[in-house]
């Protein structure tokens, strides 16, 4: 649950989003807070790395890199109604007694809903909000990997928990991403985040990516898959011809939620 001050904050940066630029007089009508207020919330947004602050108000860089505290994430989850399908669909991947890698994403919180269902389950995931939902909804064993939080994100990334990953196996691993490019791949800001997923695909029997139209051809910093590794695209449309025939080219099954 937020606070009052993350709710506020939480509603400048969807304006943010949705307008690109704010002026500070905009803000202030927007939450009926005081300037002083106002310019405090856009310190602290700049020095999270959520917005940039310019004469006279603030604006977002790339809205695709923006990178919004998870728990600013998880309060939309029920308004996130193309990842609720894609997450759907992919439960069809997913059997009794399987053991599953399933990453930090809002996308796999979704697919928590679906694993009731199974039997048997063990579980390894870097999200410490997925591991709580998982443990509150399924039966399945839930294991968590070691290493350090990142701060206002609720995943476990890094090295300690890309060696943690390594001491596991699995048969399916299910991501999302931050951009996938049907040339590079799955792509991350993160370098940690990119490490842990590697991991999961070097110990994955089969490796499934689930990704919103939104997210398709993007790339960013760190590769953490490449496109030939990939097993399963999972996704909301029918992909162009061309990104048809790159998934034909590898093999990859797409699956449509």
């Amino acid at each position: 649950m937020l606070n009052e001050v993350e709710n506020r904050q939480q509603e400048i940066v969807n304006y943010l989003k949705n307008n690109q630029f704010a002026r500070v007089i905009d803000l202030i009508e927007l939450v009926n807070y005081s300037e002083a207020t106002i310019k405090r919330d856009l310190v602290f947004l700049e020095k999270s790395g959520l917005i940039r602050r310019v004469r006279g108000g603030a604006m977002l860089v790339d809205n695709r890199k923006i990178d919004v505290p998870y728990l600013m994430k998880i309060t939309k989850l029920e308004e996130e109604t193309e990842k609720r399908k894609i997450a759907d669909t992919a439960s069809s991947l997913i059997r009794d007694d399987m053991v599953l890698f399933l990453d930090s994403s809002t996308t796999s919180l979704h697919l928590v809903r679906n694993l009731a269902r199974f039997d048997g389950l063990q579980i390894i995931t870097n999200g410490i909000v997925t591991a709580a939902m998982l443990s509150e909804y399924t039966t399945a064993k839930v294991s968590v990997l070691g290493g350090a939080i990142v701060p206002k994100r609720a995943t476990i990334n890094g090295s300690k928990a890309y060696n943690d990953a390594l001491s596991y196996y699995a048969d399916l691993a299910v991501i999302s991403c931050r951009g996938l490019d049907f040339s590079q791949g799955v792509t991350e800001t993160h370098e940690g985040e990119a490490m842990v997923k590697k991991a999961f695909r070097k110990q994955a029997d089969r490796l499934a990516v689930l990704v919103t139209q939104q997210k398709i051809a993007h790339k960013f910093m760190h590769q953490a898959i490449a496109f030939h590794e990939i097993d399963y695209l999972v996704t909301s449309n029918e992909l162009a011809k061309e990104q048809y025939e790159k998934v034909k080219e590898h093999h990859i099954e797409c699956l449509y939620g």
